[in-house]
């Protein structure tokens, strides 16, 4: 990995850590708009000189994948659990970056989000050329069922690749023994979901991101404008309401629905735990070295 490379990594990931502590400040306040976070989220990046690659949240139960409409009322409650999720880039190179926050004064999950601080830290510290993929998991596995949880299976970390959010291997958080050996300079994201449930995900329903999975021409002029709108991301993620905010609601659902129809645009829905357990969730991004430090790490962090 070129030195030109490496550097647009480490200023993706600036500002990507920055803006996940400020956001996840605000939602850890009662009260908050998840609307108004998850656009000030955005607005943040764009002002620190970074390119949006995704701004999303989760909330107790759920895993990953929410993003609010324009029309969302919701707002941050005493208790509950947000996972921030914050993915940044710099001319399509991706700093992917999340932590946990319990809203409020309420001390009641902070050990199932001590569990996933633990588990993330404790991978971390195995990333070197010729580390095994099932080391890394059971590495996570192993520090959750040392608090008394369990690692989410059907979620993973994930190797990065230029505008690729996934670029094609996957880093368990458990003891699948995939003996595939981490290679150096490879860029990955190593994110265990930690829960005191059953330990497995499914999809919700309601879904506001969405990615072009492959580009042809669309029908009609709603589905049309909509990859207009979104040909920036370049296959990165986009979210319901910049197209509503931009076309209007019916236009934007009009064409979405099309896109998705005709297998252009896929939708990814939330992903609540299986048997509703609560969820807690850390993540970083880095580079494969000998010794290796991730790119995403805020000076606040403790992991």
């Amino acid at each position: 990995m070129n030195e030109e490379i490496l550097q647009q990594c480490f200023k993706a990931g600036k500002v990507a850590s920055q803006v996940r502590r400020e956001t996840a400040a605000k939602l850890a306040k009662p009260g908050t708009s998840y609307l108004q976070a998850m656009d000030f989220a955005e607005q943040r990046i764009i002002q620190l000189g970074g390119q949006i690659a995704w701004a999303q949240m989760a909330v107790n139960e759920v895993a990953a994948h929410f993003c609010p409409d324009e029309n969302e009322t919701g707002v941050s409650k005493e208790g509950e659990i947000i996972k921030v999720d914050i993915g940044v880039h710099n001319q399509g190179y991706i700093a992917d970056n999340a932590m946990t926050v319990i809203v409020g004064s309420s001390k009641e999950y902070k050990y199932l989000v001590k569990a996933a601080q633990n588990a993330l830290k404790a991978a971390i510290k195995l990333v070197r050329p010729g580390t095994q993929l099932w080391e890394l998991g059971e590495a996570q596995s192993s520090e959750a069922e040392a608090l008394g949880y369990r690692t989410v299976k059907n979620l993973s970390g994930h190797t990065l690749e230029h505008y690729k959010v996934h670029g094609g291997i996957s880093i368990p958080s458990y003891n699948n023994k995939t003996k595939t050996e981490l290679k150096e300079d490879w860029q990955i994201a190593i994110e265990p979901f930690v829960t005191d449930g059953q330990g497995l995900i499914k999809e919700g329903v309601s879904p506001t991101i969405f990615m072009v999975e492959q580009l042809r021409s669309a029908r009609t002029p709603y589905a049309r404008k909509i990859l207009d709108e979104v040909k920036t991301q370049n296959g990165l993620p986009f979210t319901t309401r910049w197209l509503t905010r931009k076309l209007g609601k019916g236009p934007a659902l009009l064409g979405l629905k099309e896109l998705q129809q005709h297998g252009i645009v896929r939708a990814y829905p939330p992903l609540p735990e299986v048997s509703k357990g609560m969820v807690a969730q850390f993540e970083h991004s880095m580079i494969v070295k000998d010794k290796t430090t991730p790119y995403t790490r805020h000076e606040d962090d403790e992991w």
